[in-house]
């Protein structure tokens, strides 16, 4: 039910990765850009919105009710190496049971001097704070043990590879959703960087 709520409501969060890609250098109109997790087309035509073409944007869901989403996993993204010029991941890394595996497969599908832009929720919650408030735990706690919760722990899941920072926005306010209930505005965690070269 979490995730089914998402597709009929628009969020605008991930416009803090989306943005940044207006202007970077390396990207332009025709630049191909896979969105990991959009649930709905709107982050798609976010992009259009600054310019890049739709035909060249792809959604990869789990859940998709559209032409502009296929259906896949982050954990093997199913298309060839070195497919695309920039990926979104938006909110959708803090469900990864194996976030080094997920981290591996955008870079595989990035081509060299690519962008990647992850954004995840700021949470202090565990496993009984989400049952208590949800019903549901979200988070496979037992699997990953402490969920991804900052930029440098995102930075650390790609090693090496990271070149060029472009954007860093690291919850300042640490404002988290608790057993108590829900916040009105809480804290996001994003960054925007490139993929080194090969060598």
């Amino acid at each position: 039910m979490h995730n089914l709520k998402s597709l009929y409501g628009a969020n605008n969060r991930t416009n803090l990765l989306i943005y940044p890609l207006a202007i970077i250098e390396t990207l332009n109109v025709n630049s191909q850009i896979l969105v990991i997790g959009p649930r709905n087309e709107n982050d798609l035509f976010a992009l259009k919105g600054l310019g890049f073409k739709l035909k060249n944007i792809v959604g990869l869901d789990l859940i998709s009710y559209s032409k502009h989403i296929k259906l896949g996993d982050m954990h093997q993204i199913p298309f060839p190496n070195e497919s695309f010029d920039a990926i979104i991941c938006g909110w959708t890394l803090s469900y990864s049971t194996d976030p080094f595996l997920a981290a591996s497969e955008m870079i595989r599908v990035t081509r060299p001097g690519g962008i990647v832009g992850i954004g995840v929720e700021y949470s202090t919650m565990g496993p009984d704070d989400e049952k208590k408030l949800l019903g549901y735990q979200i988070q496979e706690f037992e699997k990953i043990g402490a969920r991804v919760n900052s930029t440098a722990q995102i930075l650390a899941l790609f090693k090496d590879k990271v070149d060029h920072v472009y954007f860093n926005h690291d919850a300042p306010r640490g404002v988290s959703h608790s057993s108590s209930g829900l916040v009105e505005n809480v804290s996001n965690v994003a960054v925007v960087f490139s993929i080194k070269e090969r060598s």
